[in-house]
């Protein structure tokens, strides 16, 4: 194949993702519709709460510390640092739930009709695959092995888009679940530094003293400010009933924030928005990839 046919057969693959890309853009107002109402995001919900009671209280402690962490590292990297891009990669951002999961898999498998898993069922259909096979002008490639599937298949890696996406997602909900405990913690005891064991820790201290004042010899009053000087230390059951108690509390909001936002956000239209920036991500990026990856493929 000849540059000029090279250039001819980019054009056509270029207008191939042109068609895929609107063709998923054209599917965006449905699939809010269908998964992101009230009553669509509790029945999905409610499969998942089981597995996803451990992960919330976990991700709501990492939530603050990871963006910390993320923004720290982002300085040096605008400023030329490469090793920083890796090490941004691999930072770890929680742990992923049920409910992120499922959406992720909704998100490949019907709004972009790439391959994955869908329940029980394994989605193979490829819509970018699709429109290339049908192109009159790329479909012969293809016949000819001129252009082979497996360059195709390879040409973009929209997992990683879509983990983006939900990521981006999920780090709203966790941070959200993290400033409500911060702020329990400066309410109720005045510290806006306190987490989850913290809070705990200062409930148990609070119930000890309480009931220590209680059966104080001269009477509950004088008890309590004989104990605030002398503080009972509570035991270590204590302390853990009181720690479990704010972790359910915690999990509790992040589950109610989880199960509001989504619908709370297509109502004023931002998973539209969310949604659609993904696509648009998806379009530069497979533009970009196609240039770079599959003209030295094409024979």
């Amino acid at each position: 194949m000849n540059d000029q046919q090279r250039a001819i057969a980019i054009l056509a693959l270029e207008e191939c993702v042109d068609q895929y890309i609107a063709d998923c853009r054209s599917r965006v107002d449905g699939f809010v519709e269908r998964h992101f109402s009230l009553q669509d995001t509790i029945a999905l919900q409610k499969q998942s709460l089981v597995s996803d009671l451990l992960c919330h209280p976990i991700n709501t402690l990492w939530a603050i510390p990871s963006l910390f962490v993320k923004k720290l590292i982002e300085i040096p990297v605008k400023v030329g640092w490469r090793s920083g891009a890796d090490l941004l990669a691999r930072l770890p951002r929680g742990l992923k739930t049920r409910y992120q999961s499922e959406i992720e898999r909704m998100i490949a498998t019907e709004l972009l009709e790439w391959p994955g898993t869908m329940g029980d069922r394994h989605i193979s259909r490829n819509g970018l695959l699709d429109r290339i096979k049908q192109h009159e002008q790329v479909a012969p490639l293809l016949a000819s092995g001129a252009l082979s599937e497996k360059a195709l298949k390879e040409l973009s890696d929209i997992p990683p888009l879509i983990a983006e996406h939900a990521a981006s997602r999920a780090l709203v909900f966790d941070t959200t679940a993290t400033v409500l405990t911060l702020m329990t913690g400066w309410l109720f005891f005045g510290d806006h530094s306190l987490g989850i064991s913290g809070i705990g820790d200062q409930i148990a201290r609070s119930r000890a003293k309480d009931r220590a004042a209680s059966t104080f010899l001269f009477g509950s009053s004088l008890g309590s400010a004989f104990y605030s000087v002398f503080p009972p230390k509570p035991s270590f059951w204590q302390v853990m009933g009181a720690t479990i108690t704010v972790g359910l509390f915690v999990t509790a909001m992040s589950l109610l924030v989880g199960m509001l936002s989504d619908p709370c956000l297509k109502r004023v239209g931002l998973q539209h928005t969310q949604l659609t920036a993904l696509i648009d991500a998806m379009e530069d990026h497979l533009h970009r990839q196609l240039r770079k990856r599959l003209k030295p493929a094409l024979k």
